[in-house]
């Protein structure tokens, strides 16, 4: 018996992460919009571009952090560089 291998397996907890989740909001937009109608065809779009959008904060929130880290580590090593040449420390 062959099991799915590791991409298939990430691949589809996205897709069914996607599938919920688009499900999810599709409903929130039901409750506020009753009016609306053929919004399930949207679910899995709507899900797959919620997950993009989050994957995107995500990753623009963890740049900043990265950077000032960056900044720090780079301003403590010029210190450093100040405090040996005047023999400081």
């Amino acid at each position: 018996m062959n099991s799915p291998d590791l991409l298939t397996q990430i691949f589809g907890f996205l897709s069914t992460t996607a599938r919920f989740l688009g499900q999810w909001i599709v409903q929130l937009v039901r409750y506020i919009l009753p009016s609306v109608k053929g919004l399930s065809t949207l679910a899995e779009p709507i899900g797959f571009l919620s997950l993009l959008t989050v994957f995107v904060i995500l990753t623009s929130a963890a740049r900043k952090v990265a950077l000032i880290i960056l900044l720090v580590g780079w301003a403590l090593i010029l210190i450093r560089l100040l405090l040996m040449a005047f023999r400081i420390g």
